[in-house]
């Protein structure tokens, strides 16, 4: 018989497996549920995850056998043979191979003749054991059934990885109990080689803790993520939804993310990642990158496609923490400015000085945008939009400014995002729709007799809201607009796209009291113009960024700008050009059949004095 043989790297192979805290552990049903798809996959009669100690086999799943024993010698071992090979170790009929004929696992029980055996390649290249699959009839397996049992064995590796941080980080425990002095466990305190593959927020703050409290804490990195959709999805489509999101989102990022790495559920739109032994922005950055690709393509549910966006503010623990709180606090302003700052290309960002300052900015404007709703200072501004053939004006879009106590005119870009995260951006469309619609009797006295369409903006969380959607309704039916004039509100499309029966119960409310209905920046979601028919939508607005494409020499937009204008004929529906900003670009958009546009080629936006100005002497 030919013996197991023992590779040369065998004692730092054997302080590699004894780190994971598995042998002589209990059974597990994850590991069970491994060793029966074996059985499902090849029709084996017998699945087992061998792992090779220093003098014996021992199995942490073992199904399929009655009566299996937990071990057998090492030396006897298949999987002693494949854990130097390296690779599958699959023999058809073992009384055919002359290593194994006369092996007593071969002519005594188990009787074995087919074994397939398929390393557990740690993330440093130690081979642990082997996924085995093993039966007493002679059998061969198709490259399809090698291939899956070969992703199966990654997966027991992985469920190892999170079996030997948890034992790691009871480890970790036991040494802070000592460094106490008492030994004693503190009362209320769970075990940590008990958490589950997923921690909830206590358990990881538990963790954290005793990280930071050992004498030589290890480097690491926390991100912070929050889906951007959960709150829209339970509000709209339901907390079953948005539970799927959070799900979905979670198991994607997971595939991303290295072995040694730490999942937890933080709240409800929030989960935490812990990056244990990195340190470099470079390596952290590449695996964000990984993260954020992994979501690109949207949850496919009840034939929706809703999005997995996601907003990541990341802090890196380099013995710079002294306490736990502090550490989650930076990676959440690290992800507020990952969510408010329009200026960078990625949805992620680490917490430095520049990330604080923004915080601390964002605070105050925050602060100061509170005070000036509840003294109305919301001040509205116009632009035109104009028929792209005459030039003349057709509607105005009302747009928000905010003038400070400084003084500064501040732009919507600086302050809607923040008001959106204070919860703040409802409040605001009603207070800047109101005064729009005061002023519009203003601007009608200056060009007396001329129909215009006045375009406001709803915000995300006003759709949500049910008190607010009454309040609009409300302000609509309480304030008329000048005879001739028509309301027009705009939604973004991925609003539109993603939402159910309430909304399209609103927009049949806003729609019964003459107002018409539009969809902002089209072009940049996941929406579709077929599907818009199942609202009671007019205009769609074309997004200022496939303007700004035409006859574009690297990347133009014309193809498409003509896909949308034939579609929009097709439906029955008006489209508008925005950030029409040259008059080779209005002369495209007429030619192929645009007939109405916005930008500052006509217009910037204009104070309601000098807008009043500016149809006076147009009419």
């Amino acid at each position: 018989m030919q013996e197991a043989p023992i590779p040369e790297d065998d004692s730092a192979r054997l302080k590699e497996l004894h780190s994971y805290g598995v042998l002589d552990t209990q059974s597990e049903a994850i590991f069970d549920d491994i060793t029966h798809l074996v059985q499902d996959i090849t029709g084996a009669k017998i699945g087992v995850i061998s792992l090779i100690d220093e003098n014996r086999q021992w199995f942490k799943s073992c199904v399929g056998l009655d009566d299996a024993p937990k071990e057998t010698p090492r030396n006897i071992s298949l999987c002693g043979h494949t854990i130097v090979q390296r690779r599958p170790l699959i023999v058809n009929d073992a009384l055919e191979d002359d290593r194994f004929a006369d092996n007593p696992l071969v002519l005594g029980e188990p009787r074995i003749r087919f074994y397939a055996g398929f390393p557990l390649i740690a993330a440093n290249g130690m081979a642990l054991g082997s996924l085995c699959a093993i039966d007493i009839e002679p059998k061969a397996l198709t490259p399809k059934q090698v291939t899956s049992l070969e992703r199966l064995a990654r997966q027991v590796v992985s469920q190892m990885e999170l079996r030997r941080e948890a034992h790691l980080l009871q480890s970790a425990e036991l040494a802070l109990q000592a460094q106490g002095g008492n030994g004693q466990v503190k009362p209320g305190i769970q075990l940590l080689s008990e958490i589950n593959p997923v921690m909830n927020r206590e358990q990881l703050q538990q963790m954290l803790s005793l990280l930071l409290g050992l004498d030589q804490p290890p480097c690491f990195a926390l991100a912070r993520c929050k889906f951007k959709e959960y709150s829209r999805v339970s509000a709209t489509i339901g907390s079953a939804a948005a539970k799927n999101l959070i799900q979905t989102g979670l198991e994607r990022l997971r595939d991303c993310l290295p072995a040694q790495a730490s999942t937890a559920y933080f709240s409800d739109d929030e989960i935490a990642i812990v990056l244990p032994h990195l340190s470099e922005e470079s390596a952290i950055t590449a695996i964000a990158e990984r993260c954020m690709a992994s979501l690109e393509a949207p949850l496919k549910l009840n034939d929706r496609d809703i999005e997995l966006g996601m907003n990541m503010g990341i802090a890196i623990f380099k013995k710079n923490y002294s306490d736990v709180d502090s550490l989650l606090s930076d990676a959440s302003i690290a992800q507020r400015i990952a969510i408010t700052d329009r200026s960078k290309n990625s949805n992620f960002n680490f917490i430095d000085l520049p990330a604080r300052l923004a915080a601390q900015q964002h605070y105050q404007v925050e602060t100061d945008l509170r005070r000036a709703i509840r003294r109305n200072e919301i001040t509205p501004y116009l632009q035109p939009i104009v028929d792209l053939v005459t030039g003349k004006p057709v509607g105005l879009e009302c747009l928000m400014r905010w003038r400070t106590d400084s003084g500064e005119m501040m732009l919507p870009n600086n302050f809607l995002p923040i008001s959106h995260l204070a919860g703040l951006s409802g409040e605001l469309d009603l207070q800047i729709i109101q005064k729009a619609i005061q002023a519009s009797h203003e601007l009608a006295s200056a060009a007396p007799g001329q129909p215009l369409q006045l375009s406001v903006n709803l915000s995300g969380l006003l759709l949500e809201s049910e008190g607010q959607r009454q309040r609009l309704l409300q302000l609509i039916r309480s304030t008329p607009l000048p005879k001739d004039w028509q309301l027009l509100v705009e939604l973004v499309e991925d609003y539109l796209h993603d939402n159910g029966s309430e909304l399209g119960i609103f927009l049949n409310s806003l729609r019964r009291l003459g107002v018409a209905i539009a969809i902002d920046d089209f072009g940049t979601g996941y929406s579709s113009l077929s599907r818009l028919h199942n609202y009671p939508v007019r205009t769609v607005k074309v997004d200022c960024s496939f303007v700004e494409r035409i006859d574009d020499s690297s990347n133009p937009s014309n193809q498409l700008l003509k896909t949308i204008q034939n579609l929009c004929a097709d439906l029955g529906l008006e489209s508008t050009a925005e950030g029409v900003e040259t008059d080779s670009q209005r002369a495209w958009l007429v030619q192929n059949g645009y007939k109405h546009g916005q930008g500052n080629l006509f217009s910037r936006p204009m104070s309601v004095a000098a807008t009043a100005h500016y149809l006076a002497e147009i009419h």
